[in-house]
Order: C-alpha cells, then structure tokens, then sequence
C-alpha cells in the first residue's frame, strides 16, 4: 500500500525569485513555478538593506538566491 506525501513544498519563481509555499507566485503564475532553487534571502527592509540594493529587491519577502531555469 503507498501513502500520499502529505508535505508542502517551497516554490521559487522564475521570474522574481520569490519563494511560496504552495502557491503560485500572484504576478506570474503556477507557470513560473520551480522547486529547482538555491539559497534565500528574507528581506525585512527592502529600502534600507544593503542586500536587498544589491539584489535588485525592492518589495519585502522571502527570495531564493539561486533558480535554475
């Protein structure tokens, strides 16, 4: 007898690069979805972070560093 995974799963956009967590990214769509990533950055204050300048992130959230198209 096999059992249904249950679990949830981190998704990264192709696009924003921004992770959800079992939905589609509401700019792009499932169609950008990918589970292929690398790495986040959790970007509280995107206007005065260092990172977030450097990243080109603008809005706050999670991003994946690294996703493979």
């Amino acid at each position: 007898m096999s059992v249904k995974s249950t679990k949830k799963k981190y998704m990264a956009c192709k696009t924003c690069k921004r992770i959800y967590l079992d939905q589609p990214c509401p700019d792009h769509g499932d169609s950008h979805m990918t589970d292929d990533w690398y790495g986040f950055l959790i970007i509280v204050d995107p206007v005065n972070s260092q990172i977030a300048r450097r990243a080109g992130i603008t809005t706050e959230g999670t991003y994946a560093i690294k996703v493979r198209q």
